[in-house]
């Protein structure tokens, strides 16, 4: 899609005269821009951004993904004011920022908004989509040290010192690994103003709230995963790896989609940041359609390597996902027409 057809839902907004460029006469970003995109990488950000949204469109979120950020837009909101600095924390596609930029524009209200996230492919489809936009700044939040070491950075460097008036995540924290929530906890007390609020949502956290006829978001794709394990045609081709690659490969592939944390670890840590603690919950509808598109994306359809990019791989985890679920709507937590996710937002304040 490109960018004047991914702008058009925000072309009533007032662009402002001094951050013309001069040789473009548009509106401009600030901060990271991708340099040297991979084919395949953009092919990745692009399938991601149709994952989220019908054709491409911006114009037209598919259900799940309206229905889940719609109501993390709903608890953050109060706490964004005119002016506000605002951290968008794993922001892939952009996709959270695109609906909360629609929502502010509907209210009339200007932010800064920090977009930040590690992956290249999915940040550089953020960059196309609202880099037109002279409210928006991007960062890449990892970095390589001379020895061509990977970390990532601090939020505390990211924004220079600024504190944001509210932070949002979503659906990103069940990714972070559990040894490292607490830490990341830590970095967004320090980067919030005394009065902000961080506010996250995901789909994939066990919790006592969850209805037993819903499923975690990631279910299928881990039923994925199990169901293609031993797929022969896959065995096969795994055994044409060297000795020892065939570990790490498939140590690889189990982080895709990892075992879900409970919720309990994520409040935890946030406690022990000073937070307080107000949890909502919601269950959203996700197509078999959806599922599929989502299921196909490049960089997730890695749970079927080394079956070829293709027809091959494309085929298995068409017919795994078929599998998965039917035996999620014969477990109750689904029907003919998809599963129900389940889902959990937080909306955290410094304690005083």
């Amino acid at each position: 899609m490109s960018v004047v057809a991914a702008w058009l839902p925000f072309r009533e907004m007032e662009m402002r005269i001094d951050n013309l460029s001069p040789a473009m006469r548009t509106v401009v970003a600030t901060g990271w821009e991708p340099s040297g995109l991979s084919v395949l990488e953009a092919e990745d950000g692009e399938a991601y951004h149709r994952a989220l949204y019908r054709d491409g469109d911006t114009n037209k979120p598919v259900n799940w993904h309206k229905n889940s950020v719609e109501k993390l837009i709903e608890i953050a909101t109060p706490y964004i004011a005119d002016g506000a600095l605002v951290v968008d924390y794993g922001s892939g596609t952009g996709g959270s920022a695109i609906e909360l930029l629609k929502s502010l524009d509907e209210r009339g209200l200007r932010v800064e908004l920090f977009l930040i996230d590690p992956l290249v492919s999915w940040f550089s489809k953020a960059r196309d989509i609202l880099g037109s936009r002279d409210d928006v700044h991007f960062e890449l939040s990892t970095k390589r040290d001379s020895d061509g070491k990977t970390s990532f950075r601090r939020l505390q460097e990211i924004l220079d010192g600024r504190k944001a008036d509210v932070i949002i995540s979503s659906s990103t924290l069940h990714l972070i690994p559990a040894k490292t929530i607490g830490d990341l906890a830590l970095q967004f007390a320090d980067s919030l103003k005394e009065d902000g609020a961080f506010v996250w949502d995901s789909g994939d956290l066990e919790s006592e709230l969850r209805p037993v006829s819903s499923a975690l978001l990631h279910d299928p794709y881990r039923a994925v995963r199990e169901l293609l394990r031993n797929d022969e045609v896959r065995i096969g081709r795994l055994a044409e790896f060297a000795d020892g690659e065939k570990e790490g490969h498939e140590r690889r592939l189990d982080r895709i989609f990892p075992t879900p944390l409970s919720i309990e670890v994520i409040l935890e840590a946030l406690r022990g940041a000073g937070f307080s603690s107000e949890i909502h919950d919601k269950v959203v509808s996700f197509s078999k359609e959806d599922a599929e598109s989502f299921a196909l994306v490049p960089r997730l359809s890695e749970i079927a390597s080394p079956l070829q990019i293709g027809n091959e791989r494309d085929e298995a985890i068409r017919a795994a996902l078929k599998t998965a679920l039917k035996l999620i709507a014969d477990e109750g937590k689904g029907d003919d027409a998809g599963y129900r996710s389940h889902w959990v937002f937080g909306c955290h304040r410094l304690n005083e």
